[in-house]
């Protein structure tokens, strides 16, 4: 997985994505890939969220570091 594929989950995320499903299916990759870089993220205590069940539907979403992040890189304005 390069970067540029890293930081659209993170941009996805941001932007309200209710789902890892629906991330995946955006972005193009494994459901395992997307979550091991929200992972990393809520390690580095970008974000922070639970999932519902097996549908893996965000729920308790923050994004407390996610927009500094995000604008440092250029993603967003």
């Amino acid at each position: 997985m390069t970067d540029e594929k890293a930081l659209q989950i993170l941009k996805l995320f941001y932007f309200g994505a209710t789902s890892v499903q629906e991330i995946e299916r955006k972005v193009g990759l494994p459901r395992v890939e997307v979550r091991e870089v929200l992972k990393g993220a809520r390690s580095c205590d970008l974000i922070n969220y639970s999932t519902q069940e097996t549908c893996e539907n965000f729920v308790n979403v923050r994004k407390k570091g996610l927009e500094r992040y995000l604008r440092t890189k250029g993603i967003i304005q």
